[in-house]
């Protein structure tokens, strides 16, 4: 990882991460950063605050879209037969 660490665009593209996966990649870089001492602790706490909830949110959400999903798929059986 050559790239600077900017906490303020990092914390930004957390906000705008709409995908768990990639949301969850970007966590795995910012933890990789801290593990080779790239970033210090209080840039790997702030962005645990901006994509901690937001991870937690996004797969609350695609739970609900897949037991959606699988609720419907599941009623139009019970109405075909």
């Amino acid at each position: 990882m050559t790239e600077q660490f900017d906490l303020i665009e990092y914390q930004q593209k957390a906000r705008e991460m709409t995908c768990p996966k990639k949301l969850f990649a970007l966590w795995e870089e910012v933890c990789y950063r801290y593990d080779h001492r790239e970033i210090g602790r209080y840039e790997l706490e702030e962005m645990k605050v901006v994509i901690w909830p937001n991870l937690k949110a996004l797969s609350a959400l695609r739970k609900i879209v897949n037991d959606t999903e699988v609720a419907s798929k599941e009623a139009r059986k019970q109405s075909v037969s």
